[in-house]
């Protein structure tokens, strides 16, 4: 209980007043009790409020005369609030004068918790006759700790030590109660022992500070491995709050600086495929972590060596590799800190080429109609192994080197190229054109078109092609006449001639020579028909409707031609009587004037070859009446 014992003098045995005490306790007991509960212990954080409840419990109905709270220290009390009914007393020149409150149900209330706050508490509640009752509290306080600190040792460390050795010092400051430290390699939590051994331990150090509350430090010892030099070390304290809240709190993570020699040495090149022009950058790489001597150099007549570079450095770049810079290359390193002080490693590096195209036979490629079996070989010398095609028009005729005509036609002219790669070098490709012509006497396609403007006209458009190119005349009897020309691809000519279309027709010849030979081309034009174009003539060169065109041009004339004459049948049949109407009145047959632009095509009977250019064929169209009456009107017949 939280009353101290009253000092006075002892009372004596058989005396009157102590039978009346003895019978005032006895009445008391019968009278009843009170019972005051609260919590065993309460738990609270450092800087807030906390709450301990005083629960009151009396056996007979009673007016609570009285409440008190104390705080315990040590074998002493100190009473830091008084309440008798109505009136309520906060004890003055206390800790707890300005931070304590209580309610109506006797719970008291601390503000602002502190360190020195983790006392013993009591509440008394008297209750007059049925006598007192008293309970205690133990509050606990916490504060946590700041976020770890982690100092290194910022020592170089060889793995050739066989003690351990001082990796960083972890501290936190400010926990209450004192935390703990946890130490970590790679997320694995290292094992906590104090012992000093030869492979791992930590140094702890608690300190309390003026303020009561605790700084922690904690010091790795470590005897690291080479598979240590990429691992991250860090701490970890932990700490417990208020209502048993396990928390925790990390530190940065650092790396530890390891000392170890030279394993295994590897010798790189780049680019791994290598052509002439490239840069080749040489690369010495050591597993150690000391500084080592790097040479490079080359083996020359397959055995002594010349030196490239020799230093620290790690790399040596050769600008622009040529073909003979084709070899064994290697580097040494020199680590004074291996058992194995010299280690050498050395590759064959091979310079990719590839020479210009070769063409046999040699051009100009000419050759006559009906040659056989004339063959271009094409070849390129390189490193490795390559691979040849031929290409027309972006069309492989050939897979390998060899192009073979093996007759030799005209359709075998044109621009052929041959392309020559390096299957394992993509980027080595060359190529080369040439041009293949066929020998070949003239040929010859014509269109004749006539056309009207004021007077009648002849287009003569006609298409040679041979090789060489063939030289073009046009004549009407022994005129020679001026023909405009069209020079195309592939040794083509178009000639382009535009005369007077007499009455009587004309007889137009035109012939193209070279020296394989010529073609003739002779025109006889007569007027077939009175309605001719308006039309001007078309363009040489530019595409024309072609023979369905001019084949419905023609039919559509015939038809008006039936139409108009089966008209004038009808009309002189019902003017001679013949025809009976059942409708009084005229007879009237009534149509729209017929559009005089009227194509003739005359054709001749050549076939065209493949690279003639089809002429424009003319606007002009027949077109059928759109006034013409349904019927005739005409008068019955009485």
């Amino acid at each position: 209980m939280c009353s101290a014992a009253r000092a006075g003098p002892a009372p004596v045995s058989g005396s009157p007043c102590f039978t009346v005490l003895i019978v005032i306790l006895t009445i008391t007991g019968i009278i009843g009790s009170v019972q005051v509960s609260t919590p065993p212990v309460v738990e609270a954080e450092i800087g807030k409020p906390i709450s301990i409840p005083c629960v009151p419990d009396i056996s007979t109905p009673s007016t609570v005369k009285y409440v008190q709270w104390f705080v315990m220290e040590k074998d002493t009390r100190q009473r830091i609030y008084f309440q008798d009914g109505e009136n309520r007393i906060i004890n003055n020149k206390t800790r707890y004068t300005d931070r304590i409150n209580v309610d109506k149900n006797y719970t008291l209330t601390i503000d602002n918790i502190e360190l020195k706050d983790e006392r013993t508490f009591c509440c008394q509640v008297g209750a007059g006759p049925a006598g007192n009752g008293e309970a205690t509290t133990e509050l606990k306080v916490f504060d946590a700790p700041e976020i770890p600190e982690i100092f290194e040792s910022n020592k170089l460390i060889s793995i050739m030590k066989t003690e351990p050795s001082e990796i960083a010092t972890c501290v936190t400051r400010n926990g209450y109660p004192a935390p703990n430290i946890t130490w970590y390699k790679d997320h694995t939590p290292l094992q906590a022992t104090t012992k000093i051994n030869n492979k791992m331990y930590m140094i702890p150090q608690a300190t309390k500070e003026p303020s009561g509350l605790y700084t922690i430090a904690s010091t790795l010892y470590y005897l690291p491995e080479k598979k240590d030099k990429d691992s991250k070390f860090y701490c970890e304290v932990n700490y417990r709050m208020p209502t048993g809240v396990e928390k925790m709190k990390k530190s940065i993570k650092i790396d530890i600086q390891i000392s170890y020699p030279t394993e295994n040495v590897e010798f790189l090149y780049r680019p791994k495929i290598l052509k002439e022009t490239d840069n080749m950058i040489l690369e010495c790489k050591s597993d150690g972590s000391s500084s080592v001597e790097n040479t490079f150099y080359r083996v020359r007549d397959g055995q002594e060596e010349e030196t490239l570079q020799s230093g620290t450095g790690n790399t040596f770049e050769i600008v622009g590799v040529k073909r003979n810079d084709s070899g064994v290359y290697g580097c040494r390193v020199l680590d004074f800190d291996a058992d194995d002080k010299d280690f050498n490693v050395n590759k064959t590096i091979t310079i990719n080429y590839l020479d210009p195209i070769v063409l046999k036979p040699r051009g100009p490629y000419i050759f006559e109609e009906g040659d056989k079996n004339k063959n271009i070989y094409c070849s390129a010398e390189g490193s490795q192994q390559t691979s040849v095609i031929w290409k027309k028009h972006k069309k492989t005729v050939s897979s390998t080197n060899l192009l073979q005509l093996p007759v030799v036609t005209s359709d075998d002219s044109g621009n052929y190229t041959c392309e020559v790669t390096i299957r394992g070098v993509p980027s080595l490709f060359k190529k080369k054109s040439i041009r293949v012509t066929v020998k070949e006497p003239p040929k010859v396609n014509c269109t004749e078109k006539i056309f009207y403007k004021n007077r009648h006209y002849v287009n003569l458009t006609c298409i040679f092609k041979g090789y060489p190119t063939p030289n073009i005349t046009c004549s009407i009897g022994k005129e020679v006449k001026d023909i405009r020309k069209h020079l195309l691809p592939n040794h083509i000519v178009i000639s382009e001639l535009i005369v007077l279309l007499p009455a009587e027709g004309l007889n137009v010849t035109c012939n193209g020579t070279n020296e394989y030979g010529s073609k003739t081309h002779n025109s006889v034009v007569q007027r077939e028909s009175t309605a001719v174009s308006t039309k001007r003539p078309p363009i040489a060169g530019k595409t024309h409707r072609g023979s369905s065109g001019g084949m419905l041009i023609v039919i559509i004339i015939v038809c008006i031609i039936l139409l108009a004459f089966l008209g004038a049948i009808l009309y002189f049949l019902y003017k001679k009587g013949k025809i009976p109407c059942g409708r009084s009145g005229k007879q009237d047959i009534t149509r729209t004037d017929v559009h005089d632009d009227v194509v003739v095509e005359v054709k001749n009977d050549q076939k065209v070859p493949e690279e003639t250019v089809l002429l424009q064929g003319v606007n002009g169209e027949k077109k059928l009446p759109s006034d013409q009456r349904d019927e005739a009107i005409c008068n019955p017949v009485e």
